[in-house]
């Protein structure tokens, strides 16, 4: 299961909150303006991508800055890997969420780290950076598949205090120094 995040909007013209956003996590396809209790518009964050087997992925597309009035995104970051020769798939995060170019960048770029670091990322629906779910009804295999690769990446993590005691002994000093 993933996390299904969206924002609502009220789309009577005269209310107060008219085109106003409320963030919505795991809601349905119903949302009502909390003000004057009329139906509005709900738009999911979603994910489109051009997956070709074999064929890594070279871009990342964020369509950003939700426009609720003409229902249309304003503007797009793109993030391109350049050293990958020839053509590759691309992958599209369509999110009401991100307002400002700098975030929709970090975004794309993490996305595109998470779509080349791992091939089966996609059977989750969006790529995340900050979450993954360990279910203790997988397979054994599926859930030591799943425990062995948190463990290597939290040992690469800023979080790992084995990576803070391999910096001090690389910088020549002591681990009561960093604390």
């Amino acid at each position: 299961m993933s996390v299904k995040r969206a924002v609502g909007y009220c789309e009577k013209v005269n209310c107060e909150d008219y085109a106003k956003g409320v963030f919505l996590l795991n809601h349905g396809d119903t949302f009502y303006c909390p003000r004057c209790r009329d139906i509005g518009a709900v738009v999911a964050e979603r994910g489109i991508h051009s997956a070709k087997d074999g064929v890594s992925f070279k871009e990342v597309r964020v369509e950003f800055n939700y426009d609720p009035i003409n229902r249309r995104f304003k503007e797009i970051g793109i993030v391109r890997d350049e050293s990958i020769w020839g053509s590759g798939s691309t992958y599209t995060l369509l999110s009401p969420l991100i307002k400002t170019e700098k975030r929709a960048l970090k975004v794309a770029e993490a996305i595109l780290a998470n779509l080349q670091r791992y091939a089966d990322i996609l059977d989750d629906g969006i790529p995340r950076t900050t979450e993954t779910i360990v279910s203790f009804d997988d397979d054994i295999s599926v859930f030591t598949d799943k425990m062995r690769r948190l463990g290597a990446e939290w040992e690469n993590s800023n979080l790992s205090i084995k990576r803070h005691v391999r910096a001090c002994k690389d910088k020549g000093t002591a681990w009561q120094e960093m604390a």
